[in-house]
């Protein structure tokens, strides 16, 4: 009897069958439709304040160099720095782009480094951003985000 029993416990142990894989297999893959999305929002977003930051401290940099220019006796001539994805544009020239290069010697590249946020189907924010344009005078810099509607 006591052998029997023992035959019968080393056959049932096989492993797992063909439809409980299946099941498991099935309740990943519902698990990562469910949250995928999520994640891609998340790491966009992410991506989004990282090129945020890195323009605002591009805008302060000008500021600093504006003043310092304005301290040694130079002058700032009127224009704007534009700043994408691709690259960074100025029409400013002469001394503010000297202190500039002095303070940073990449300060002319471009500091969005990630494509345009891509808005997900049904997010709540319609908008994209892709440049950030600082203002230059001689009272100062401004910065704006300029955006563009999703189509």
């Amino acid at each position: 009897m006591k052998n029997l029993l023992a035959k019968r416990v080393k056959k049932n142990n096989k492993g797992f069958t063909l439809v409980e894989l299946i099941i498991v297999i099935a309740i990943i893959a519902i698990l990562v439709a469910v949250l995928a999305p999520n994640y891609v929002r998340y790491v966009d977003r992410s991506r989004w304040s990282s090129d945020r930051n890195d323009c605002e401290s591009l805008l302060q940099e000008v500021r600093t160099a504006i003043v310092d220019t304005q301290n040694d006796g130079g002058t700032v001539n009127s224009g704007t720095i534009t700043v994408s994805s691709g690259n960074t544009t100025t029409t400013i020239t002469g001394d503010l782009i000297t202190h500039l290069v002095a303070a940073d010697k990449a300060w002319s590249d471009g500091r969005i480094k990630h494509k345009n946020k891509q808005v997900m189907p049904g997010d709540s924010d319609a908008k994209k951003y892709d440049k950030f344009v600082i203002t230059v005078t001689d009272s100062g810099a401004s910065g704006e985000w300029q955006s563009t509607e999703t189509k």
